[in-house]
């Protein structure tokens, strides 16, 4: 049933997973401590028990407290994310997002944040 990515997702259940990627765990109180007007506690376990039927998530128990995380690899739900950023706002153009984020010309990167990007160009650069 877990088609690899994480498409088709309800705000909420969006909201949910990025508690659990931030987190790499947490409880169903956790989680409806950390989402914006967060719905009822038996709402946040209805939404726990969607993404568990829509294999997104798995749990473990400790004694009464079940504990969730996502099942989809961090780094795989992030090439996902910025995928889905880049075709949402961007018309797909990763050229777009990366001039959009430096904005201002950049007045909010440090030294060490250009010199990061600098090496990255280079390699690009070179291939």
């Amino acid at each position: 049933m877990f088609h690899g990515k994480h498409v088709h997702l309800t705000r909420r259940e969006r909201q949910i997973m990025d508690v659990l990627y931030a987190n790499e765990e947490a409880s169903a109180l956790d989680i409806k401590e950390q989402i914006p007007d967060s719905p009822s506690y038996s709402a946040v376990r209805a939404l726990l028990k969607k993404l568990m039927d829509k294999g997104h998530i798995a749990y473990r128990q400790t004694g009464a407290k079940y504990f969730y995380r996502p099942v989809l690899p961090k780094s795989d739900a992030k090439v996902s994310a910025i995928r889905r950023l880049l075709d949402t706002f961007f018309d797909g153009s990763t050229a777009s997002a990366v001039v959009n984020l430096l904005g201002d010309g950049g007045k909010d990167l440090s030294d060490e944040d250009i010199a990061q990007i600098e090496a990255e160009l280079k390699k690009l650069k070179s291939r």
